[in-house]
């Protein structure tokens, strides 16, 4: 059913509203960046942990081991990477490889491998500490790094064993505000989640967890999905569920068990990883709308998202060419709202500065958050104005007396 909306009068013109279902457009490729990488042991001089090695991938002048880093696009968000119990760097090359192709400095913990009493709490610390050293290295101006890392926010993700000590991680380091938990491990061995999970709720960064329906190592629905039901503090939490996965979907050797093709359970994990990456440090958020809304269809999984600080995507639909495709997402039974402007503006709000021209300004949609998966996406068919205008899109979300407003985006009429 399609509802005709007048919106912004000085217009004189409707937007068509629908809720057409779009194809899935692949965001699977790899980015511009070709990658390189390092081996490294250092010395840890800030928090006493001693010799500590990793594998740093980044955006190179050609690919390969030991390129020269390339630094004239950057710097570069620096994302860490922790592996799976008595798993080593080099086998989520890949994954790593992939996430660094499109703008980051991947820095993957290559200690507590193969260690039968390794904890995640020493992972996560030796983690810290290798992420510290990149940092540092990168306002070194002799330093193979220099230039590479900028000194924002940092982000963390992680397999298994290492999934579950990313809530480690950022309990360590106030830096890390985006975390990505693949098939997270929860219990009370290597070293334990209890003191973790019990203090993630508090976590209020942004928040990816993704699980494989035939983990027969991590069950998805006793060990894997608690971890995103617990993140009820972040801003922004998004739920993957792999259909035919197993618990090694994510390494080069993905394929081990479950149904699904190995190489598609990778490609669901690289997706994820670095689109979630991308969207929350790289300020990419029209990639949510091939996450969790309707870009997602027709690939193996299924997908939820949550929270009380909205990020809008505005794109052309996929499937219409001549509409518009607009979403967000947040709680359930949360009203979500979109207005449009012909211009940028500024102007105060109960929940933020507007970041659109009130003179035009007027909603162009309305809705109460009632579907499970938390997403709310539709089309917009512009009627009178021309091909190539740009208009300004914002996006509010509301529950009893709190609220947000998104992120405000220009777009350009198909």
């Amino acid at each position: 059913m399609c509802k005709p909306l007048t919106i912004l009068a000085s217009w004189s013109i409707s937007f068509l509203l629908c809720s057409s279902e779009g194809v899935a457009q692949s965001i699977d490729d790899n980015g511009v960046n070709p990658v390189g990488w390092r081996d490294v042991s250092v010395q840890d001089v800030h928090y006493g942990r001693g010799n500590v090695s990793g594998r740093i991938y980044y955006p190179a002048v050609t690919a390969g081991r030991g390129s020269i880093a390339d630094p004239n696009s950057g710097p570069f968000p620096l994302v860490s990477f922790m592996h799976g119990w008595t798993q080593v760097a080099s086998e989520y090359d890949d994954l790593c490889t992939h996430l660094a192709s499109w703008g980051f400095v991947v820095m993957s913990n290559n200690t507590e491998t193969g260690v039968l009493f390794a904890t995640m709490q020493n992972q996560a610390r030796d983690t810290r500490a290798l992420m510290q050293w990149v940092e540092d290295q990168s306002q070194d101006a002799g330093s193979w790094l220099a230039g590479m890392v900028n000194l924002g926010d940092w982000g963390a993700f992680g397999h298994s064993m290492g999934g579950g000590a990313t809530a480690y991680l950022l309990d360590y380091d106030s830096r890390v505000r985006d975390v990505a938990m693949l098939e997270p491990y929860l219990g009370p061995l290597l070293g334990g989640t209890t003191a973790a999970f019990n203090r993630f709720d508090d976590f209020d960064g942004s928040v990816l967890v993704l699980g494989a329906s035939l983990d027969l190592t991590n069950n998805w629905l006793l060990v894997v999905r608690p971890w995103y039901a617990q993140a009820t503090g972040a801003d922004r939490r998004a739920w993957a569920l792999v259909e035919g996965g197993d618990h090694f979907g994510s390494t080069d050797w993905a394929g081990f068990g479950g149904t699904l093709a190995g190489a598609e359970q990778n490609r669901m994990h690289r997706r994820f990883s670095t689109g979630f990456f991308r969207a929350e440090m790289l300020g990419q958020a029209n990639v949510w709308h091939d996450l969790l809304g309707g870009g997602i269809e027709g690939n193996p999984v299924s997908t939820e998202g949550a929270g009380t600080q909205p990020t809008m995507w505005a794109l052309e639909d996929p499937a219409q060419p001549t509409h518009l495709r607009i979403g967000t997402f947040g709680n359930l039974g949360a009203r979500a709202r979109f207005a449009a402007a012909l211009a940028p503006g500024s102007f105060p709000t109960p929940w933020g500065t507007a970041n659109l021209d009130p003179a035009t300004l007027q909603q162009i949609h309305d809705q109460v958050i009632l579907n499970t998966d938390g997403v709310v996406e539709v089309s917009l068919f512009p009627r009178g104005l021309p091909s190539g205008t740009s208009i300004w899109l914002q996006s509010a979300l509301t529950q009893g007396a709190s609220g947000a407003l998104s992120n405000s985006l220009e777009a350009v009429i198909p």
